[in-house]
């Protein structure tokens, strides 16, 4: 499915190269970061980050083109 919405098929290794380093980052940077934010404003200041966060992805979910 990730291929069907790649802009150019051509450059599709790329493309999938760029999202496999955006998921390993998130992954990788999520906890240090969210480990600061407990350090230095509590836990219940990971909650209004993360909303924000989901936000973003729901704008960014809703540019991808449909595959149909």
């Amino acid at each position: 499915m990730n291929i069907d919405v790649l802009p150019n098929k051509e450059e599709a290794g790329k493309d999938l190269g760029i999202l496999n380093i955006a998921t390993t980052l998130g992954q990788t940077v999520g906890p240090i970061v969210t480990s600061i934010v407990v350090v230095m404003g509590g836990y219940k200041l990971v909650f209004p980050i993360a909303i924000v966060f989901v936000l973003l992805a729901c704008i960014f979910i809703q540019m991808i083109r449909s595959t149909k």
